[in-house]
Formats: C-alpha cells, structure tokens, sequence
C-alpha cells in the first residue's frame, strides 16, 4: 500500500446513531450534588455511515434517516464517485454487521469487486478498527447539548464531520424532509387513525358473563 500510495487507498468503515438526547461525558459539577441535562422531549436519532482513509488522504461520510442495507448501498455510491474522482482502487475495512452482510449488501460489494477489495474484521473486534474511535469524537464535539430544531440537528453533525479533517473530505447528506419535518418515518398518506369500516383480521374471543358462584 505504501508502495503504491497513486495506485490505492486503504479505507476503516463504520456506522454509528447520533441523538438528539445530549451524549453524556465528562462534566464539572459541585461534590455532592447530582448533576442534570436536558432531555428531548422524544428522542430522535440520524445514522452515519463512514470510512475514514487511514494515511490521512481524507473520508467519506454519509449522514442518513436509518441504518439499513440501503443505506449502505448509498455509501457505496459514493465510493463510486472517489473512485472515478482520484482513480485509485479501494480497500474497505468491515466489520460483520447486518447492513454489511445482508443479500443486497453482498451483490452491491459484488458488482464493485473490480476496485472494490475488502477485508473481514474478526467477530466483536471493534479496536481494530479505525474509523470506530471518530464517533466518541464526534458526539462529545457536537452532541453535548440539545438541539434547537431537527435541520440545526443535522446541520450540526455535517460539520462536526467535516471538522474531523483529511485531505479529500466528502460529506454528504440525505436526510429525507419528513425527518426534517418532525415525523418518525416517511408519511403514507392515509389519514390518522383507524380506517374507517376496518375489521379485524381474527375472531375475537368473547368476554365470559358473570355468573353468580355456586351455593
């Protein structure tokens, strides 16, 4: 690899969920009295998918809704864009998890298998991995406070990531609207509640009568 430094690059791979809860760390407070953060009123979180280039030519970094196999298909895409942006072939260093492993996963990691070359960490190896160390830096940097709205919330981790530095930095984000907007997950357009005439789709047992116990 060092070798070769025109030729290839040599990526460290890892996801992590960032809240809006306050990420607890160190803080100062009197001996003696219990220390108090605020708290969202419902929690809400964003998952980022990222690689960091371990002889410090930059990062990828992809700000998503969900941690999925989706979602690490986009990253994927923009692996696509640094490759054909610097031309050199990638190492990409994984761990074993769902979103890595999955069916779709394994064809999108397929189909790249010409300049995409990657390495298997060992089961529960997390201090082998590099990029893993970045998210402590990241929460306590940006997350030890509560947000103001869910646009200064992202907005806030795409420069808490940019901030983490590297010669070619690529931060992209695709947090969809209605996460911005407030919602939980992507609206389906019915109205609220119950459908109007819905039936259930078993028989409900039915409730024994009262009666009176034996003399």
């Amino acid at each position: 690899m060092a070798a070769a430094l025109d030729r290839y690059e040599l990526h460290h791979q890892d996801e992590t969920h960032v809240e809006t809860n306050p990420y607890l760390c160190r803080v100062w407070h009197r001996r003696g009295t219990q220390p108090t953060l605020p708290a969202a009123g419902t929690n809400r979180r964003v998952t980022v998918f990222g690689s960091v280039e371990v002889l410090g030519r930059g990062r990828v970094e992809m700000v998503q809704a969900r941690q999925d196999s989706a979602g690490f298909i986009r990253y994927l895409e923009a692996l696509d864009a640094r490759r054909q942006a610097t031309g050199r072939e990638i190492y990409l260093v994984l761990d074993n998890g769902s979103a890595h492993t999955s069916k779709l996963s394994t064809a999108a990691l397929a189909e790249r298998e010409e300049w995409l070359h990657v390495v298997w960490l060992a089961r529960y190896s997390p201090e082998l991995n590099q990029k893993a160390p970045e998210w402590k830096r990241l929460k306590r940097d940006v997350r030890s406070h509560l947000p103001t709205d869910p646009q200064t919330f992202v907005d806030e981790i795409v420069a808490g990531l940019q901030g983490l530095g590297g010669e070619r930095v690529e931060v992209i984000d695709v947090v969809p609207q209605w996460f911005i907007d407030g919602h939980r997950r992507a609206p389906t357009g019915r109205p609220a509640g119950r459908p109007k005439g819905a039936k259930d789709s078993y028989t409900r047992a039915r409730k024994p009568k009262n009666l009176p116990a034996p003399t």
